[in-house]
Parts: C-alpha cells; structure tokens; sequence
C-alpha cells in the first residue's frame, strides 16, 4: 500500500530493498521493502513494490538481507545522568578493591577539598562480600576529598567522612522523611545513604554549567543512537533539561524523540520554575516531531537493593524494617490530581508492594473523580508482584513499565531481601504480561545501560550479559521474543500516547527504525546478547551507522 496515485505522483525519496523487515504491523507482519518521503514512511511491502515508486532522484539502498525493526522506544532512563554518568569515574560492577583503588587514584590528581563524584554505580551484590561498604574505606584512599559514589540503582550512595563534614552532616543528624542516613550498631554514620537523605549531600556537590549539561546530552545521544534507540521517554525532566533540550533542537544538535516526564514539578519541595512550565504544559511534538512534555514523574519509594522500597512484610535479611513510602496518601492523591486536571499523564515509580497498592488505590480515586478514560498512567518497575494488584492495575487501565535486565542483575539481592516466594514474584515481566496484556520496556539507565538488545535477551532468558544466573531466575516469568520486541517498540510507543506515529513499519508513520546484523528471531537466545545496530534511522535520515 502506497500514496501514489495518478492523478498526484508522490515518489519515494528513499527506499531500502533486499531486507528482512519486522515490522510489528499484524496485517503485514513481514516485509522486504520501505519507502520514504519526508519524515514519513509511503510503503511498506515488497521490492517490486517499493521500486514502482521510484523517481529520478530516488536513493536506493541494498539491505542485503539485513534484518529491520522498528525504532527502540527506551521506555525509562535518566536522561541526564546517563550522559554524566558516562563521564564520571567509572565504578559499575567493579570490584569493591577496584572502586578504591580508582578512587585512589583520582585523588592524587584532583586538587584538595574538590569533590570525588562516581558514576552510576557500585554493586555489592557482585563483591566476596556484599555487605554495604563503610566510609572507613574511602577515609583510607581519600581522606582530603569529599567522595560520593552511586549504587547501581540510584536509591544510595557511598560516602566519606569529608563529604559528611562539607555537608554537616553527623551523628546526632536526624534521618529526613523518605530517607534514611545507615549506622552503625553504636550508631556511628556508616558510610551509605538513601534516597531523600542523599539529597541532602548531593545538592552539595556544584553543579555543571549549560555547556556541561549539554555536553552531557549530547555523550548520552551518541550512545543510544548506536544501541538503535530512536524515542525515549525521559524520567527526571528539570528545567535546565527543557531549556537545554530546546536550545539543542533549535540548532539542529539533537536527533532523538524526546518524551519527558517532569520530576520535582508538584508537591512541597516542586521547583518554582518547573511548576510554572508544568503549568505551560503539556508540549507536544514540537521541533518537528521531536520533542514533548506531557507527563509528571514522581518517586513513590526506593528500591529493594537499598532496603527503601515499601513492603507489606518486613525484609527477610532485616528484621523489622518494612522501608518507606516517600508521600502519604493525600500527598500523593493532591500531586496525581494536579497533573490529571491540567491533562499530564502520571508516571509513578512504586517497587515495593505495599507501594504499588497505595498507587493503585490513588489513580483510583482521581480516575473516578474526574471521569478519566485515556489516562495512561503508569507504574514503573511494579517490581514486587503480590495480591490482587495485576488485576487492579488492568482494571484501571495502567500501564507497567519494566526494566528486564533488572531480573537477572538483582537475583541473589533479592533471593536475600525477600525471600524465595516473594522473589519468584519479583522483576516478574511475564507474569505482569499475563494479566495487563503488554508492558512498556526500559533501562532505567544510568541504572543499567540502555542497549534494548541488552533487555530483549534478559526478556527472553532471565539471564544477564554473562549468562548468569544459570537456567534464569524464574525463568517462568521470561517473554517470548515477539513480546519482547513489541515491549521496546509498538507497546513503547502506546505508553507514550504515539501508537499512531511509531512503534511499527507501516505507511504513514514515521521511518524510524534499525538495521541489524543478524536476524532477531532466528539466532540462538543467549546470542541475541552479540547482535550489532549497522545502523540508525530517524525520520528517514540515518543518524547512526556503524563504522
């Protein structure tokens, strides 16, 4: 199917032929040719098809057999921080010796009393000893520099005894709401702290300027183009990213698709210019297809690797902590309201279960309330799976975005943290499927890093990048590779409000889409994992192509 037509000829301005082509359109599943005019796509079908809509000035290009899917839709990453975090001294699933060892050494050559910052992050669960480290250790390698090093889920931090002085913070220092400084059984700081407790050190550490925040971005961008991502939808919007992002867009510097989700827009800490844009909003499509803001991002708890996500009973390896919610119920109800009534789709992190049930029962209230019917709220991470809380969620409409490397990466943590019955209920991809019909796939980058191949495979074998745990953990929780795909592609795209524009190869949508080395469906499932993008397409033009 075409837009040519006799009486107005449209020819292609370009067309790719010789392809195996998914194009996760259930009509046309499969296909061995694209067209293209403009941004969008005019065909889809087969080369002699494709060839018929050829003009003089119609570049042509042999896939030669090459396999073709739709854009990757990243459906969850810190935009920011990911770009940062690839700058920052590099710590993720090092050793604890090599972490302190880096440290050491970027001491020796950073002048005194300035901050020693790590990207995202540790990982005591791959260290001999995955209890949390202490700040004695840093004090041993730096003890002039202020140090603070991520955990891998972004929920704590690692410090030392400088950064607690610079923030003055100590012993007698009281844990904030929604947050938690660790301490020792004298009761000594010991060195890792969560969530809002972090913050009260990390809004020590100076922060870039506009020309580092956009070299940041643009770090991010060069990295999700060669892993084939062409949307994202971003889940820590400030104000500095809306006007860097604009800037970036206006002079032609930024390619992908960005969807933001405000955070910090609403509630009692908000910040006043963001909440003067949430107001503005939401943004749509704007910069010719490639920027919108129309959704509100908010932290519902922590994470279970931190021991902060809120749970009905109480941690297997902590007797008596059950962690924490980061609002009460009417908090969360009046910041849901805001964002319903100025038309913002809600995007709520909930991993404990305890959590994931206060969210449920807030949407609601506020979807019955105003009569809500497209919503599309999400949870994201709807981590920890008990009771009724799947059949909610699909009563309601919501919609789970999951992170499939989460699973495999975090197995002993949570074997540990929840035991095995909970655990099997756990980072459970396909048993959300089961009953909410699809589900919304992602990173959480700079988490995990934001290669969709990387999620497809954990998806599918609910192992990691080295196979690990052996057979997978509950492997009777994996996708299938076709759910998989849909996941990073045309479900990512309903998640976002853009079904009609992307997710799928069809006429009239947008040519976004990914070129592969090898066939997605046909190779061995753990070799899903050395499956290379050739190239990148957005709108048409190839962004990204490998060398």
């Amino acid at each position: 199917m075409s837009h040519l037509s006799a009486e107005h000829p449209v020819y292609a301005q370009k067309i790719w032929k010789n392809g195996r082509i998914y194009t996760e359109n259930e009509k046309q599943p499969l296909v061995s040719a694209l067209a293209s005019c403009g941004q969008n796509l005019i065909f889809a079908g087969s080369d002699e098809g494709a060839m018929k809509l050829a003009g003089p000035d119609t570049e042509i290009m042999d896939l030669q057999n090459k396999t073709v899917v739709p854009g990757f839709i990243e459906g969850h990453i810190h935009l920011q921080s990911y770009g940062e975090s690839l700058q920052m001294l590099a710590i993720r699933d090092r050793s604890k010796e090599d972490i302190l060892q880096s440290v050491k050494e970027k001491a020796a050559c950073t002048e005194s009393g300035k901050w020693i910052v790590g990207g995202m992050g540790w990982n005591n669960e791959v260290w001999d000893d995955p209890s949390y480290p202490s700040r004695e250790e840093l004090d041993a390698v730096s003890p002039d520099h202020p140090v603070m090093l991520p955990r891998m889920d972004g929920h704590m931090i690692w410090v030392n005894s400088k950064a607690f002085e610079l923030c003055g913070i100590d012993e007698q220092t009281p844990n904030p709401e929604g947050g938690e400084f660790f301490r020792t059984a004298s009761g000594r700081l010991q060195g890792c702290v969560a969530n809002h407790a972090a913050d009260m050190i990390k809004r020590h550490i100076p922060a870039p300027n506009q020309e580092e925040r956009i070299q940041s971005l643009l770090t991010a961008q060069k990295a999700l183009l060669s892993y084939g991502v062409t949307s994202l939808n971003d889940m820590s919007t400030s104000w500095e990213n809306v006007c860097d992002l604009k800037k970036m867009y206006e002079s032609g510097q930024y390619f992908l698709r960005f969807s933001g989700a405000l955070r910090d827009a609403l509630g009692k800490n908000a910040d006043p210019r963001l909440h003067e844009y949430f107001l503005q909003c939401p943004e749509i499509d704007l910069y010719d297809r490639h920027y919108t803001v129309r959704a509100i991002k908010i932290l519902g708890d922590g994470s279970v690797g931190a021991q902060s996500a809120c749970l009905k009973e109480e941690y297997s390896d902590r007797p008596g902590h059950f962690g924490m919610k980061m609002q009460t119920d009417e908090e969360l109800y009046q910041m849901v309201r805001e964002a319903a009534e100025h038309h913002m789709q809600v995007i709520i992190h909930a991993i404990g279960d305890a959590t994931i049930d206060q969210v449920l029962s807030v949407y609601k209230r506020v979807i019955d309330e105003l009569h809500l019917t497209d919503h599309r709220f999400h949870i994201e991470h709807f981590q920890t799976v008990t009771g009724d809380s799947r059949e909610r969620a699909k009563s309601l409409g919501v919609i789970a975005g999951m992170q499939p490397t989460h699973a495999p990466n975090s197995a002993s943590m949570a074997l540990r943290r929840l035991g095995k019955e909970r655990a099997a209920g756990a980072y459970a991809a396909g048993l959300v499927l089961k009953t909410l019909g699809m589900i919304a796939g992602g990173s959480d980058a700079p988490v995990a890093p934001p290669n969709p191949l990387d999620g497809i495979h954990s998806a599918v074998t609910r192992t990691n990048g080295k196979l690990e745990p052996k057979g997978g953990f509950f492997p009777e929780n994996a996708l299938t590779r076709e759910e998989a795909l849909k996941a990073y592609t045309i479900w990512g795209a309903y998640a976002q409000f853009t079904e009609k524009e992307k997710g799928s190869l069809e006429p009239g949508k947008l040519a976004d889409f990914v070129i592969l080395d090898q066939d997605l469906m046909a190779v061995p499932a753990d070799e899903i994992l050395n499956l290379q993008v050739l190239a990148t397409v957005i709108g048409g033009r190839t962004v990204y192509r490998k060398q």
